[in-house]
C-alpha cells in the first residue's frame, strides 16, 4: 500500500523526488517544517541534541517510512526540536506543506498512510525511550552491535565508538570501556574504525538472559 500511495502522489504531481548524498543534514534544531517527506530509498537518522552538544539517536527512517517529527510539526505548525542526517545516500519523496494538507483531507488512502505511519513511528519512539530508561548499557550495546551486523550483512562493521555512543544514548568513553570488556571476553575484536563480532551467540545471550558483561552503571 505504501508504494501505491507514494506512486499516486508522484503521478498526480503532488510530490517530487530528490536525491541526497550521505552525511547531509535534512533539518536542524529550530528549523521550520516546510515539507512532508517519505524515504523511498536509503536511511535517515533523527537525533536529539543536548544543551552540551551530545547527540542521542531517536530513530531511523527507512524505505517506505515518513518522519514522525515532521508529521507532528506539520500538523502542529511548529519547528523541529531535533536534527536529521542522511546515514546513506537517500531518495526522498517530498510534498510542500500546502499540498500536504490537500490529500490529507480528500484521500482516505493517503490519510491512512500518514496516520498509520505516525502511530507506528510514535510507538517505536516510546519503546526507544523505555529502552534508554530501563536497559543496562551492556544490553543496549549488544543489541546495537547485533542490529548493525544484520543491517549490513557482515560481522565486520565499519563503526566508530562515537557512533555507537549516539545509538545507545551513552558517552563515547563509556562505550569504549564496555567494548574493551567485550573484547577481553572474546566477543568482539576492535580495530581502527571497525568492530568485528566474533561471537554473535554471546551477544544474543545478553539479551535473552538479561545479563551483562560487567557493571551496568558507568
Amino acid at each position: 500500500m505504501n508504494h501505491d500511495v507514494i506512486q499516486q502522489l508522484l503521478n498526480d504531481g503532488e510530490a517530487t523526488t530528490h536525491s541526497i548524498p550521505k552525511d547531509q543534514q535534512l533539518f536542524a534544531l529550530g528549523d521550520p517544517c516546510e515539507h512532508y517527506v517519505i524515504v523511498s530509498n536509503g536511511t535517515v537518522r533523527v537525533e536529539l541534541l543536548s544543551p552540551t552538544g551530545q547527540q542521542l539517536l531517536l530513530y531511523r527512517i527507512e524505505p517506505g517510512q515518513s518522519c514522525v517529527m515532521t508529521t507532528s510539526c506539520l500538523l502542529g505548525d511548529s519547528h523541529y526540536f531535533a536534527q536529521a542526517m542522511t546515514e546513506t545516500p537517500v531518495e526522498l519523496v517530498m510534498m510542500t506543506q500546502a499540498i500536504f494538507k490537500q490529500p490529507l483531507t480528500s484521500s482516505e488512502a493517503f490519510r491512512n498512510f500518514v496516520f498509520n505511519g505516525f502511530h507506528e513511528r510514535l510507538t517505536h519512539l516510546m519503546n526507544r525511550t523505555a529502552e534508554l530508561a530501563t536497559q543496562p548499557i551492556d544490553q543496549r550495546l549488544a543489541a546495537a552491535l547485533l542490529s548493525y551486523t544484520v543491517a549490513r550483512g557482515c560481522l565486520v562493521i565499519e563503526l566508530t565508538h562515537q557512533q555507537l555512543a549516539v545509538d545507545i544514548g551513552s558517552a563515547r568513553e563509556v562505550v569504549s570501556r564496555r567494548l574493551a570488556t567485550f573484547e577481553h571476553k572474546g566477543i568482539i575484536k576492535r580495530q581502527r574504525g571497525t568492530i568485528e563480532v566474533l561471537c554473535p551467540i554471546k551477544l544474543r545471550a545478553f539479551l535473552s538472559q538479561n545479563t551483562n558483561c560487567g557493571n551496568t552503571v558507568d
